[in-house]
């Protein structure tokens, strides 16, 4: 196989790896508690929670808003699943309007369209390396 790019890691990248795989303490500890601490200082804001993936971030978010049964959240169907999956899990309802078919983004027209009075978020999704048009939502 010829490698498109080889992973640049050096020894003290790969012994503080090693450190965090014995400390046994792989979803916490030192170094997540550091990694927020250090992340809230960079972004400006008193607090900073390190989760494991994208789709418990989103459901983090949306408990957060405090989303429920008979909320609206306006996305796309053209995203991965975890996208539908975190709407349903705080039993809002999940709305789906169409991509703009130069970018293949949320279009921010169609979501206009669906905004209702039951809507309480749109959850645009960023593909392909292209910005939804957040100005517009």
């Amino acid at each position: 196989m010829i490698p498109v790019a080889r992973p640049d890691i050096d020894d003290a990248e790969i012994a503080a790896v090693t450190e965090v795989l014995r400390s046994g303490m792989l979803a916490g500890g030192r170094r997540v508690a550091e990694l927020e601490a250090r992340w809230a200082d960079f972004i400006g804001v008193r607090h900073a929670i390190a989760v494991s993936n994208g789709t418990v971030a989103e459901m983090c978010i949306f408990a957060g808003l405090g989303l429920g049964p008979g909320d609206e959240v306006i996305t796309v169907g053209h995203t991965f699943n975890a996208t539908v999956s975190s709407i349903l899990f705080t039993g809002a309802t999940p709305v789906f309007v169409d991509i703009d078919p130069e970018t293949y983004d949320i279009d921010p027209d169609r979501v206009a369209a669906a905004i209702t009075p039951r809507t309480r978020a749109i959850c645009p999704v960023h593909l392909f390396g292209l910005p939804a048009d957040m100005g517009p939502l």
